[in-house]
């Protein structure tokens, strides 16, 4: 997959592929995102056109409330990674700034979407556009029907409701990980590099892998909970602790670590992704090491007994 950084509309002054492309932020490209990805894939196999993600960077919310203290299910990285998954032929990431916010509806198609060579778009209801969100797609359905074909794709829901960034998030915070596993339509994970902690955790018969995240992400509710670890191209199931170890080894800030099962590596420096499937527990202060140490056992046959099964097929 090409990835193509639009920083200013000088930049589109070279020639685009004809493609057919959907469009928004896409945080998390959730099940709801995944609609339009499906469309846009099977619109560009029709018409004999490129496929291409139209997104942007830095989150147009952040750049409009001029906060840099946002966190996101899918980072950039993440992103990235999850959308080339799906075949595209390119993803385009539109440099999001404040000049860009205060184009016209008018001007966002023709300066921007046109010289892209985007000729057929596909779009959420909600997507929004322009200066203070002017632009909708029955705007550009009534102005550009002969050389903007737009498909407008429904809202996506569940028995929670819409199936939206804001609603998962949400449920991350909490540690609800069943329902955003539901709404993701896959394992939520984060990215990071292996990097030496105090070592402590191998003096009780559990090392840990602490993480030093590649992204902004969304950290799930401080505790215990399951999941799987990829490394390299391997996958193992882990217990991962989010807090400060109250009872061993404390630390003054959040910390990730993960205990991979069954793995003994070094992996100092390498990049992993963490999932997490399920949350166990609250992190917990014991009276000593050997409440701690029972307690990780318990935690440890828990994960295996419900996360052994779909070890060959968990889907990241």
């Amino acid at each position: 997959m090409k990835v193509i950084h639009i920083d200013t509309l000088d930049s589109l002054s070279h020639d685009f592929d004809e493609t057919a492309a959907c469009i928004g932020y896409f945080d998390g490209v959730h099940r709801g995102h995944q609609e339009l990805i499906h469309k846009t894939l099977k619109v560009a196999s029709e018409k004999d056109l490129k496929s291409s993600f139209i997104t942007f960077h830095p989150d147009p919310w952040s750049v409009l409330k001029e906060s840099n203290q946002v966190n996101h299910i899918t980072p950039m990285v993440e992103k990235t990674r999850i959308v080339e998954s799906y075949g595209f032929d390119m993803m385009v990431v539109i440099g999001f700034t404040k000049d860009i916010s205060r184009l016209s509806p008018q001007d966002f198609i023709e300066k921007l979407i046109l010289p892209l060579n985007v000729k057929s778009l596909i779009c959420g209801n909600d997507y929004r556009f322009g200066f203070k969100g002017q632009g909708t797609p029955a705007y550009i359905q009534a102005n550009y029907a002969d050389i903007l074909p737009c498909d407008v794709i429904d809202l996506l829901n569940d028995e929670f409701g819409k199936i939206g960034s804001t609603h998962i998030i949400q449920k991350i915070l909490k540690g609800n990980m069943e329902v955003v596993t539901q709404e993701l339509g896959r394992e939520y994970c984060v990215s990071g590099k292996v990097i030496h902690g105090r070592k402590q955790g191998r003096l009780i018969g559990f090392p840990t892998a602490n993480m030093e995240l590649i992204g902004e992400y969304v950290i799930p509710k401080p505790g215990v909970y399951a999941g799987y670890t990829r490394v390299k191209e391997n996958v193992y199931i882990s217990i991962i602790n989010i807090g400060y170890n109250p009872t061993f080894n404390t630390t003054p800030t959040l910390s990730i670590e993960t205990h991979i099962l069954d793995f003994n590596d070094e992996i100092y420096g390498e990049v992993i992704t963490q999932s997490f499937s399920v949350r166990i527990r609250d992190e917990l202060k014991f009276d000593g090491l050997d409440g701690l140490i029972d307690q990780m056992n318990q935690d440890a046959q828990f994960a295996r007994e419900h996360l052994g099964e779909n070890l060959k097929h968990v889907k990241f």
